[in-house]
């Protein structure tokens, strides 16, 4: 039997090169595909707000809201709330101030 020949190699060679970058293409449009929805058809707020409401779920898949404490805060009454929330509601308005005079006397 002969050697293959060079021939051959390069084609066998060009084969499998090209079966790697067919094979890297699929897995690219596949990776693409998970992003959007399983059918593939946006829904109402993803079509809406766009890649928000994707991470938003990816957030949710990651830190479940089941897992934050879901005990109610304690340790202020509701009227002692009220009045904090008064007091810094009123510190974003500002109060206009008179302008300050200077008086001067001649002798």
């Amino acid at each position: 039997m002969m050697a293959s020949s060079r021939k051959e190699k390069y084609n066998r060679r060009l084969q499998k090169m090209n079966a790697l970058l067919v094979g890297l293409t699929l897995l690219w449009f596949a990776g693409c595909a998970s992003l959007t929805s399983a059918d593939g058809v946006p829904r109402t707020l993803e079509a809406d707000y766009g890649r928000s409401v994707t991470y938003n779920r990816l957030e949710m898949m990651m830190n479940p809201p089941d897992a934050v404490d879901a005990k109610p805060p304690v340790g202020m009454t509701p009227q002692a709330a009220a009045n904090t929330q008064t007091i810094y509601d009123k510190s974003f308005k500002k109060e206009r101030e008179e302008p300050k005079t200077i008086k001067l006397e001649l002798r």
